[in-house]
């Protein structure tokens, strides 16, 4: 029996020698184009075998320069497909393998993984939009990684990759969508966090979630150097708000989540009314800082004050052992 199209594509992804993974990347790109236009059913198992491959493809690549470049080129696989099937296929065996393979990942190749899924999210948002934002590309991309790490049940996915999905989330969606996401749109990728939300156990996932993504819109326009090189995102806080209170309203809702919601809720209320508590921080940290700094001065014109005084006391002891000395001499 000869060995399968994929698998073999696998071995040679995970060779040792970087001519034969190079070229097999080459070549599984034309594949991928091929498959579209073929007759043939390829399933989830055949892009599972893939992705193991292109794993310790990326496992290998050392330098950083290199590496982006090769997050960039798997990344972008994801429009090789004539069909949406095979988009959400390959997204979906990517995420598959992340969750799997994430505890393998040592702490010397986490970062270039790391910039590997930004840049795989980004290609994700941007399959969207060339989708014009449609509903059903958006809920079938939202389902796909509500599987894994948009899923609030704890073996679904790694924490740390959960919360690296959480932490980029809006970024990458408004580094793709900010001019064309609108309120109504920007609902629906909410969605699968509400979830979260309200049925996480894991309160550091809930803290990160509320953070990275609700709080992450009043915070946009705050001054602060983090939020200032990002795009916009358009939303309506009234929208926002009643969306968490129909999900908090839910009968299976225990009150830790509950809690947190209604302190969401609470942080869009603030923003309504002016109050951004984002903003309040960064003011008492600047306040803090000049404090500090001007303790600082205070403290170095100390010093140098009693390092003047010690030097006028140095001048008149060696004048005093002088002058004790001619009187001995007379």
């Amino acid at each position: 029996m000869g060995i399968t199209v994929e698998a073999h594509f696998a071995q040679q992804l995970a060779s040792n020698q970087p001519q034969i993974r190079e070229r097999a990347l080459k070549k599984i790109g034309k594949w991928f184009e091929r498959l579209s236009v073929s007759s043939e059913e390829i399933n989830e198992d055949t892009f599972l075998r893939i992705w193991k491959g292109l794993f310790y493809y990326f496992w290998h690549c050392d330098k950083m320069l290199v590496q982006e470049e090769r997050a960039e080129v798997i990344s972008q696989f994801i429009h090789s497909f004539e069909t949406m099937k095979y988009s959400l296929l390959y997204i979906d065996s990517f995420f598959a393998t992340m969750s799997r393979e994430w505890h393998c990942i040592d702490r010397y190749r986490l970062e270039k993984f790391m910039m590997l899924v930004r840049k795989f999210l980004h290609q994700c948002f941007q399959l969207l939009k060339n989708k014009s934002w449609k509903v059903k590309c958006i809920i079938g991309v939202l389902n796909v990684l509500k599987k894994t790490v948009l899923s609030p049940c704890d073996e679904s996915a790694p924490f740390g990759l959960k919360t690296h999905i959480s932490d980029i989330y809006m970024e990458e969606l408004a580094k793709v969508g900010h001019d064309e996401v609108t309120p109504k749109i920007l609902r629906k990728f909410l969605l699968p966090y509400c979830n979260v939300l309200c049925c996480s156990n894991d309160p550091s996932f809930l803290q990160s979630v509320k953070k990275d993504v609700f709080l992450y819109l009043i915070n946009q326009d705050a001054d602060e150097d983090d939020f200032n090189e990002f795009p916009i995102l358009q939303f309506n806080p009234n929208s926002v708000q009643k969306l968490l209170m129909k999900h908090a309203d839910k009968p299976d809702v225990n009150r830790k989540n509950m809690k947190v919601i209604y302190s969401i809720v609470k942080e869009f209320e603030d923003y309504k009314n002016g109050i951004n508590a984002f903003e309040k921080t960064l003011e008492s940290q600047h306040s803090n800082r000049k404090l500090r700094k001007r303790a600082i001065e205070k403290a170095s014109l100390k010093l140098v004050e009693e390092e003047e005084e010690e030097k006028g006391t140095k001048k008149a002891y060696k004048k005093k052992r002088k002058n004790n000395s001619e009187i001995i001499d007379l």
